[in-house]
């Protein structure tokens, strides 16, 4: 179950980067933006909110501020471009403090501790409905070797077979366990266990399909091949 986030930032440019961030995270899911930090607290109120990416120097309620208010109900992820309000924040049983600029890989970093401290059971399968009217084909996670989305639709390779139903890519995404798959393009995540190597700008998987690392997404492709590789 993807974790259901919301950014409060009063600079839009701040609010671009996380939402770009999300968007590149398969567990992660966006519910809303907002620049006026009352609002997103009203927001909480009436929505399930997981967790709350939030920056401090903001004009009437300052993050500070909004996380007390949060205390208990919604985890909290301080991004801001101060260092002095750590010690007050962390006093308030924040999840982590990012300091802007935020790179990608910090804020993995964070989303990481989120993890640990809010643990979720992830599901070992799930459903899709397959072409024929009233059949529904269980997918066994296990066994996901790469898939491919084509607009509404999505391929799934699985074991010694394929499966194709009317899905969008995302919210398949979002049903995958983020240590164990890995978007290597816009239309393709790969099951990194799967990987058997690289040939070129594509990554080469074991069932013989060779896929193409999107420009976007090469350095993430890298950081985790390299991790495993013996120098």
């Amino acid at each position: 179950m993807a974790i259901k986030v919301l950014v409060v930032d009063d600079e839009a440019a701040a609010i671009d980067v996380l939402k770009y961030y999300i968007d590149m995270t398969p567990t992660l899911s966006l519910l809303a933006t907002f620049t006026d930090s009352r609002q997103a607290i009203q927001y909480c109120m009436l929505h399930d909110v997981d967790l709350l990416l939030c920056d401090i120097e903001m004009p009437l309620m300052n993050g500070l501020e909004v996380a007390e208010k949060q205390l208990g109900k919604t985890a909290v992820i301080f991004t801001t471009a101060h260092t002095n309000y750590a010690v007050k924040a962390f006093e308030l049983n924040i999840v982590d403090y990012l300091v802007k600029p935020i790179s990608y890989e910090r804020f993995l970093q964070a989303i990481s501790k989120y993890k640990e401290q809010f643990p979720t059971s992830v599901d070992d399968h799930f459903f899709v409905k397959t072409g024929t009217k009233g059949h529904l084909e269980r997918i066994n996670i296990a066994d996901i070797i790469h898939v491919e989305g084509a607009r509404n639709y999505v391929t799934i390779y699985h074991g010694t077979t394929q499966t194709i139903t009317l899905l969008n890519l995302k919210d398949l995404e979002q049903r995958l366990p983020a240590r164990d798959f890995l978007r290597i393009q816009k239309s393709s995540i790969v099951a990194i266990k799967h990987i058997s190597g690289t040939k070129g700008g594509s990554v080469l998987l074991t069932n013989g399909n060779l896929v193409v690392i999107g420009p976007t997404y090469k350095e993430q492709v890298a950081k985790v091949i390299n991790s495993k590789l013996i120098n």
